[in-house]
């Protein structure tokens, strides 16, 4: 009787390999990948909360949102607030949108005084500067904020603190130093270094959206 010699597997003879080990090797690939979906998916969910915290936030009450405009580079970011006016016989919201940070703005121009909202308004502007149209836009957001709270503006030369006048009066001018400061009983001088008018006017504003809101309270 002749004895069969066992066959010798070929080097590229694919050898099987055991099924629990298979189904092992598996399951840590498995568990592996939703670790890792995990991982992404939690970091896009802290993520996406931690940008939206930085887009909205409160200044003393008044709610800001940070919108950026990026038709061209680079982009301008702005403070948007809304303040709600009647349009046609609804209610509708005005937007406004400020070029400084109402919470840096704080620190760099001192606001010396409180402020009460008028019913009616004497503006002297003797500030002069074009500064590409930052005066224009300042004057005009700080015009349609009083026309919403339904303060009667008028424009006169030669104002003065000390004329006693018990209406507000607002003097622009230019000065050393950017800076609010109330005078008597309802004048307020806004001084303008160089080219900062917004954030002179806007400072002015952020005051009177503060005061718009604890009224409204």
């Amino acid at each position: 009787m002749v004895e069969k010699k066992p066959e010798k597997k070929k080097d590229n003879e694919e050898v099987s390999e055991p099924k629990e080990k298979r189904v092992d090797r598996e399951n840590r690939f498995l568990k592996n990948l939703f670790i890792f979906f995990g991982i992404v998916l939690a970091g896009f969910i802290i993520g996406s909360f931690a940008f939206s915290e930085a887009v909205e936030f409160q200044y003393r009450g008044v709610n800001f949102t940070i919108v950026e405009f990026c038709d061209a580079k680079p982009c301008l970011k702005t403070y948007n607030t809304k303040l709600p006016v009647l349009d046609k016989g609804g209610r509708a919201d005005y937007n406004f949108y400020l070029r400084n940070d109402p919470r840096k703005l704080e620190e760099q121009v001192p606001f010396n005084g409180d402020l009460q909202i008028p019913k009616s308004a004497a503006i002297d502007v003797t500030y002069n500067r074009i500064c590409q149209g930052y005066s224009s836009i300042a004057m005009d957001n700080f015009g349609i904020l009083m026309k919403i709270m339904n303060v009667n503006i008028t424009a006169e030369e030669g104002l003065s603190c000390e004329s006693g006048i018990n209406e507000m009066q607002v003097i622009v001018q230019e000065g050393e130093e950017t800076k609010v400061e109330r005078i008597g009983s309802a004048c307020y001088i806004i001084e303008i270094k160089e080219c900062e008018v917004l954030s002179g006017m806007e400072r002015f504003m952020i005051e009177m959206f503060v005061e718009i809101r604890d009224n409204s309270i």
